[in-house]
């Protein structure tokens, strides 16, 4: 962990309802998906394997050894979940994920040639009104290297 997660006061009443702050839940993954997408060729360009995959048309089996489905297309993906990690800030890990890839714009050139990088980063509120930001820094080392991002906000009701 970077740096210890805001807190509230540790002398506010009893009770008290704080508005704002920080995001309290997420996952974040990166996808490469592409509808004939080889797992295998972005695990040899990135020099690492996914943490799940799936190729168009072979079949995924439950644990149960039946089909839980039959994929529509192709999908490498390196995740990272909140209980994975003591980090608070996406950004932090967002730059932990990213830390595990090459940096080298020229191989994600060539991931790009076979499918479409993006992050999915899942958010869930604990109040409303939580926040978060990314830097220019990391958005600038987004876009040089094609990655487009992606969010799914659920409600503290979900």
């Amino acid at each position: 962990m970077k740096k210890p997660r805001p807190q509230a006061p540790a002398d506010a009443p009893s009770g008290t309802v704080q508005l704002g702050g920080f995001i309290g839940w997420f996952s974040l993954s990166l996808h490469v998906t592409s509808d004939d997408l080889k797992p295998e060729v972005i695990s040899t360009l990135f020099g690492i394997g996914p943490t799940v995959s799936q190729s168009k048309g072979v079949p995924l089996m439950g644990a149960d050894g039946k089909v839980k489905r039959v994929p529509k297309f192709g999908r490498w993906t390196l995740c990272i979940k909140s209980v994975e990690t003591d980090e608070w800030d996406i950004e932090e890990v967002i730059l932990a994920l990213l830390a595990r890839l090459p940096s080298e714009v020229s191989i994600w050139r060539d991931v790009a040639r076979y499918g479409a990088p993006h992050l999915s980063i899942g958010l869930s509120l604990t109040t409303s009104n939580e926040s978060f930001s990314l830097e220019p820094t990391l958005l600038a080392f987004l876009g040089e290297r094609g990655i487009g991002v992606s969010f799914d906000v659920y409600d503290k009701e979900f």
